[in-house]
């Protein structure tokens, strides 16, 4: 019987992250397409195709299902940096180090365009969402400043930055291909994953030089 009850309690645990996960799917195209405002508990529980009662079961408030959308984008970029990061001290240069995080950073941006779009809605605005992501999402870039301080001793093209300078350079050059897909076709016929890769290359070219 006992057995029964631990089988039973894993599977509603496995179904209750199932539903949250569609919930999170749905609701980062639509707060990327839409926007916060213009985006209903309804419209996401439509998309996710749950019920209301369902999505508010499980996250409560429109602002709830937000912040699980931005962990979840946040988390990837954590996911994607870290690795880099834990391993500075291993690598062959400062340079090198902070190469390989700035690198991870476009590819993650590349490979999921729609977080681009999602965090550009909030930062353009100032309220409870944008506090949000610039805690976390800037959590990251703190943490990232001292191995930036380390790399621009030994490479002139960083002299020119700060840290928070070189930060939204390197913002302004990843995103903004993916937020206006229409200017980016106009210098190119086609998107795929060598214009992509030659997109990176060109991105760490122009902010790192031949490093």
């Amino acid at each position: 019987m006992a057995s029964n009850s631990k089988r039973q309690g894993r599977q509603s645990a496995e179904s209750a992250a199932q539903t949250q996960l569609q919930v999170v799917q749905a609701a980062t195209n639509l707060f990327a397409d839409k926007g916060f405002d213009s985006t209903s508990l309804r419209d996401i529980a439509q998309q996710a195709q749950v019920t209301h009662g369902t999505l508010r079961h499980h996250f409560g408030s429109k602002l709830d299902v937000w912040k699980a959308v931005a962990d979840r984008v946040l988390e990837q970029y954590q996911q994607s940096l870290m690795p880099a990061v834990m391993t500075a001290n291993q690598a062959a240069s400062p340079l090198h180090a902070f190469k390989n995080i700035v690198s991870a950073f476009i590819s993650t941006s590349n490979k999921n365009p729609i977080y681009a779009k999602l965090l550009m809605q909030e930062c353009t605005h100032n309220n409870p969402r944008s506090d949000y992501v610039k805690q976390h999402f800037l959590g990251i870039h703190i943490l990232i400043e001292p191995l930036f301080l380390e790399a621009q001793k030994t490479n002139p093209k960083l002299e020119v930055f700060s840290n928070d300078s070189f930060f939204l350079a390197l913002l302004s050059l990843t995103f903004f291909p993916l937020l206006l897909p229409e200017v980016t076709q106009l210098l190119s016929n086609k998107q795929d994953s060598t214009s992509i890769q030659n997109t990176e290359q060109l991105i760490l070219n122009i902010l790192l030089g031949d490093s």
